[in-house]
């Protein structure tokens, strides 16, 4: 096969060589061209060529178009035109072309070379070994034309002169290896040919020459030593592989030739000796190999012991009584159980089949493993011989061998019956298997009540054994009657030792085990807790009913249960996590204080930071405690518990938005609006909470502007009266500053008023508030106001502070001012007591302020009232009436909404109602609109 393809690869790369030398453009390098002059045609040739050779064959075209046209009989251009063709595959136009060519020039070389190629191509062999023999006149020595012949002749299917050219050249080219080789492969060929069409000598002669010519090919001692077996000459053959192995010692596809040519002449003691032989090389000697001829060559020898003898004469005489317990011995001895049951038969067919033989023929079918032969036979003896004890156990042996059979291939039917039949004939431990592979049976096919009786008879007979009693509590068990099954369980975990009782205990915790889990799932949380129970009564240890109890108390809402569980589980298993946290929790169930069980957890996490249910329980207890101290107002602590637990869970978005609300508190807006946007609303809450960062939003602005707008007239007086008030406000961190110009145009002239106000929070609890201001009329001509206001628990405020004003009526006014805030939810309730002091007169008036908040403090509703003996402070800043020890009071409500994340607006309405000193109009009322818009930036 390799001398095949090497051959292959030969014409191949003549082939190859042959057209490459036609597509370098060789032609002008062939010594027998005859060239016809015209004007420039070298650069006209090489330009051609050069196309050809890059493949611009439509641009070579055109080149030898112009060129024939000057020139028509010109031979080159003509052979330039043909390899167009050829390049194009046209046969036909080429082999015109090239054809014209010779005509014109008959020693153009490389036009007949073309032609070559192109009557190759196109399967006229005859015709390019035409061409080839001219071109052979021309240059006689030229190896690859004559390849190229032989090759020809091959295509062609004239194998006899291409041998017989390939023979002649090789003498002419006797140092040509490819030459040398190509015969070889021919006469391999030919050998190859010879024996496959039977002509084994002729093949064998080849293979001779072949051997004489190439010593040292190892397949061809295979082949002639093939050849010489397959004529039955195994010396030749023999000596053929000798040969083989002067060449190649040791060969060891050799060697085995060898040793299966001596087998055939059962010289074994000769292949005993080679393979001891190769061993001695260095090889080692093949063990599996050597025992085999071994044996061989001890079954050669045995062909003369008596009982091949004793065979013979049994052949002769089947009933001989001497001769058949040898030959049969022997027989089995060798495993030839098919023979030794031949031999049986026949000698029964003399003899007659007695007890004797009938068991020599069950023993064969055993050895033979004839599983429903020895049945079959087992049982026709036990019929025959019933009281034999041997055969009796035989058979029982056999009925629970099939009985194995039928339960391990689940023919529980099928097995019951053989079941039975041991019960009746078998021994003891027989009958114990017996009754237990029935009671398995019974189960298996759903006869419960055939197993229940069963095992209740047993159970009767042996009531000392535990292993019936835990089969019984399985039947009831799988008929759903859970209780029958745990009473009987419990039963036994009470009547066995404590050594004993760990080996039962598994198996009733596997029992509680399904029926709390099965409750469980069904939702009857109940029935589960109570199986959980008295699981516990008896197995108090066990951390599955321990679990369940703490879970199935919580579910419950058994919160004292839950702690008692729960302890007792920490108790027992102190170093387990989860009971770990089951305690923390149930212990906040029950009023423990939440930072004691946050530390608790916050202890177990520094322990056991990557375990994935201590870092979850420490999220929530973080996330709980972090609302505890929300509550109460402990907002730089709730941001440092949100971080320590974001380290372990940094995408917690119920953290985040805590921390947003903290830094809310603590008036952080842009950390607020952060951290409260990764909060999720539902689609109830999303537009408050839309709302709500637009607040936060706009609290982080540094600037506000004000525009307030007053409107008012006396229920008497169509007459209107406003104040326009513009401000403008900065923030800078804990301190605000205002500037604040309010403007009035009356019948009297216009007032200006200028106010200044410095608001400043010290800290979480403390903060303070200044104003100055100064007028031309209408305002007080010099006002000053301060107030302090201090934080409490359960969000409460308390403010103090004191005023001064100098009427525009040239009066003295000083007031002290005692107000409490409260927050709850979304409400600000806010009460004043306001006390005032006028030239020397004591006055006050008492507000009441409540805001509902409907998403942020931009959106409320509010409402207002006070009631006092001096009106309230609004009007004493604007100087619209001047009642003093006189009942006044005030209604009012307004609206406020946050426009965009820039601007808010709102309207307030009040109704003033005070008394007169002028009898006809003992009371008036003042109606007030109080418009304003903030826009923050």
């Amino acid at each position: 096969m390799n001398t095949l393809k090497k051959y292959s690869n030969t014409i191949s790369m003549s082939l190859l060589q042959t057209l490459i030398f036609l597509m370098l453009g060789g032609i002008s390098s062939v010594q027998a061209q005859q060239k016809v002059h015209i004007s420039d045609k070298e650069d006209v040739v090489k330009q051609i060529a050069g196309l050809l050779n890059k493949g611009d064959l439509n641009k070579a075209k055109q080149v030898l178009d112009l060129q024939i046209a000057k020139s028509p009989k010109d031979s080159d251009l003509r052979m330039f035109l043909g390899k167009y063709y050829w390049l194009r595959k046209d046969y036909n136009k080429a082999r015109f072309e090239l054809n014209k060519s010779v005509a014109f020039n008959p020693g153009n070389v490389d036009a007949k070379h073309l032609l070559v190629a192109v009557e190759m191509e196109t399967g006229r062999y005859s015709s390019a070994i035409c061409y080839v023999n001219e071109l052979l006149e021309v240059n006689p020595y030229w190896r690859g034309l004559w390849r190229k012949k032989i090759d020809l002749y091959r295509l062609q299917g004239n194998h006899v002169e291409a041998d017989r050219l390939l023979k002649r050249i090789s003498q002419i080219f006797p140092d040509d290896k490819e030459l040398e080789a190509e015969r070889n492969y021919q006469a391999e060929l030919k050998a190859n040919d010879l024996r496959k069409s039977g002509k084994i000598e002729d093949a064998i002669a080849v293979n001779k020459l072949l051997i004489q010519e190439k010593p040292n090919q190892l397949a061809l001692y295979h082949e002639l030593a093939n050849n010489y077996i397959k004529v039955g000459d195994y010396y030749a053959a023999l000596s053929t592989v000798d040969r083989g192995l002067t060449y190649f010692p040791g060969n060891g596809s050799l060697v085995d030739k060898k040793i299966s040519i001596l087998e055939h002449d059962k010289r074994y003691d000769e292949i005993l000796s080679l393979l001891q032989a190769q061993s001695k090389g260095g090889s080692g000697i093949n063990r599996t190999k050597y025992n085999y001829f071994l044996l061989e060559a001890a079954r050669h020898a045995n062909a003369k012991d008596p009982a091949t003898l004793y065979g013979k004469i049994l052949e002769a005489d089947p009933g001989n009584v001497e001769a058949f317990p040898h030959v049969l011995n022997k027989t089995i001895a060798n495993q030839q159980y098919d023979e030794a049951l031949h031999l049986l038969r026949s000698y029964a067919n003399v003899r007659g089949m007695d007890k004797a033989l009938s068991l020599r023929e069950l023993d064969i079918y055993r050895l033979k493993a004839d599983k429903n032969k020895v049945r079959s036979l087992t049982r026709s003896l036990f019929l025959q011989h019933p009281n034999d004890t041997d055969i009796k156990a035989a058979y029982v042996a056999s009925l629970i061998e099939e009985t194995r059979a039928d339960m391990a291939a689940n023919e529980y039917r099928a097995a019951i019956p053989k079941l039975n039949e041991i019960l009746n004939y078998g021994e003891a431990e027989e009958r114990d298997y017996a009754l237990n592979s029935i009671y398995n049976a019974y189960y298996q096919t759903g006869r419960f009540s055939d197993a229940i009786v069963l095992l209740q008879e047993k159970i009767n007979l042996d009531p000392r054994n535990v292993d019936l009693k835990i089969k019984l509590s399985g039947i009831y068990e799988v008929q759903e009657q859970y209780e029958r099954a745990a009473e009987i369980y419990e039963s036994v975990l009470a009547e066995v030792s404590p050594v004993e009782r760990e080996n039962y205990v598994s198996g009733y915790n596997d029992l509680m085990l399904k029926m709390v889990k099965l409750a469980n799932e069904q939702g009857n949380y109940p029935l589960a807790y109570q199986w959980t129970k008295r699981w516990l009564q008896h197995c108090p240890q066990d951390k599955y009913a321990l679990m369940y109890g703490v879970n199935l108390s919580n579910q419950l809402g058994l919160k004292e249960e839950m702690l008692a569980h729960a302890q007792m589980a920490s108790n027992l298993y102190p170093q387990d996590i989860p009971f770990k946290l089951k305690l923390a929790n149930a212990q906040l169930l029950n009023g423990a204080n939440i930072q004691e069980a946050y530390d608790l957890v916050k202890k177990e996490i520094a322990l056991y930071p990557y375990h994935e249910e201590v870092r979850n329980t420490f999220v929530q207890f973080s996330t709980d405690y972090a609302n505890n101290l929300l509550k109460n107002k402990a907002d730089k602590e709730v941001i440092a518990v949100a971080d320590q637990a974001l380290y372990y869970k940094p995408q917690d978005k119920e953290l985040k938005y805590l921390k947003g609300l903290a830094y809310e508190k603590l008036k952080q807006y842009d950390s607020a609006y952060y951290y409260q946007s990764f909060y999720e609303p539902s689609l109830l809450e999303l537009e408050d909470f839309k709302a709500h960062l637009q607040f936060l939003n706009q609290k982080d602005f540094k600037n506000e502007v004000g525009l307030y707008h007053l409107r008012s007239r006396f229920g008497d007086n169509y007459t209107i009266q406003s104040i326009s008030t513009f401000e403008y406000s900065r923030f800078e961190g804990v301190n605000t500053f205002i500037g604040r110009i309010n403007y009035s145009g009356r019948s009297e002239g216009k007032g200006i008023q200028g106010q200044l106000e410095w608001g400043r929070a010290w800290d979480a609890k403390w903060a303070t508030k200044i104003d100055a201001a100064i007028s031309n009329k209408y305002f007080p001509k010099t006002a000053f106001n301060a107030s302090v206001y201090r934080q409490f628990k359960n969000d409460w405020e308390l403010e103090l502070g004191a005023g001064y004003r100098q009427l525009y009526t040239e009066e003295h006014l000083y007031n002290g001012v005692l107000g409490l805030t409260k927050e709850i939810n979304s409400f600000r309730l806010n009460a004043k007591y306001m006390q005032f002091f006028l030239d020397g007169h004591l006055l006050y008036n008492v507000g009441l302020q409540g805001r509902y908040y409907m998403n942020n403090p931009k959106n409320y509703l509010m409402a207002m009232a006070n009631i006092g003996n001096s009106p309230d402070v609004m009007l004493l800043n604007y100087q619209f009436i001047n009642s003093f020890s006189v009942m006044n009071a005030m209604v009012g409500a307004g609206v406020g909404r946050m426009v965009s994340k820039h601007i808010s607006a709102g309207v307030l309405g009040t109704w003033y109602n005070y008394e007169t000193h002028n009898y006809e109009i003992p009371y008036r009322n003042l109606y007030n609109l109080y418009f304003q818009v903030n826009v923050s930036f």
